[in-house]
């Protein structure tokens, strides 16, 4: 089915946070609060069970606790770029579609620009490598929609330093808070650009987590609010990717 002349039946809404926040169980319950309005509803989780996920996650993580660049940071960009990429096509197309499915996506591709800028800010990607991972975000991003909603779920970085130790995944020891606060600061920036890009921002305070039914409401407030012109600008937006933040000079570290 061509999407250009298409009429959107479904929604599509992007969550993203820091590391640690309740990220993946928001992602549910918003799904959960969509449902019970009657909506049939699909959760895009993150590709944690994809069979090569853990090799390049570990890698990356393992690079962060040596301070050593092995290679691991564009590595695993690389990979969840490709990953994101096809959710994100696939999210558009249900959301679509005939069946108007409400799609909920545990972090965009555009959360993921936040990931490489900060690893090549701390000298986990060389410039080189970040420019390349640029040209293939630009490209791959030029034929896809933009999501309907854009949630981000504000928590300070050491709650989400806090939370993430709490859970106890192996992968995650020895992750640096100092890490998670330049992820807050560039994800800060990401939401400045998803503005001005004239994408649909919600910001929700997800310090003490909140009532999945009131996002839902929230949600469909805002889409209601702008539908008209949001749909035509959103094409042009789709042919006009950019990489949604900036990075600083790259922190020194033993390459």
């Amino acid at each position: 089915m061509s999407l250009s002349h298409a009429k959107r039946n479904g929604l599509f809404i992007a969550i993203d946070a820091n590391i640690g926040a309740g990220k993946t169980n928001a992602c549910h319950a918003i799904a959960s609060a969509a449902m019970a309005s009657g909506h049939q509803t699909r959760v895009m989780e993150e590709p944690t069970q994809h069979p090569q996920f853990d090799h390049f996650l570990q890698r990356y993580y393992a690079d962060l606790q040596s301070g050593q660049n092995t290679g691991g940071g564009f590595a695993m960009q690389m990979f969840m770029l490709c990953q994101r990429y096809e959710q994100h096509r696939l999210a558009v197309e249900m959301a679509w579609g005939d069946k108007g499915i409400v799609v909920v996506q545990d972090r965009p591709i555009y959360g993921d620009t936040v990931f490489a800028t900060t690893a090549m800010e701390r000298g986990f990607m060389t410039p080189e490598e970040y420019d390349l991972y640029v040209e293939m975000y630009r490209n791959i991003s030029r034929d896809v929609m933009p999501p309907d909603v854009f949630v981000y779920l504000d928590v300070k970085p050491q709650d989400s330093y806090d939370r993430m130790h709490a859970r106890g995944r192996s992968t995650e020891e020895g992750v640096p808070l100092e890490y998670l606060e330049q992820l807050y600061d560039n994800y800060q920036k990401l939401i400045g650009e998803m503005r001005r890009r004239g994408v649909r921002v919600l910001t929700v305070d997800w310090s003490g987590f909140g009532p999945p039914v009131e996002i839902w409401q929230k949600i469909n407030k805002l889409v209601e609010s702008e539908s008209s012109w949001y749909e035509e600008l959103s094409w042009s937006l789709a042919k006009d990717p950019r990489t949604p933040i900036k990075p600083h000079v790259k922190s020194q570290v033993n390459a």
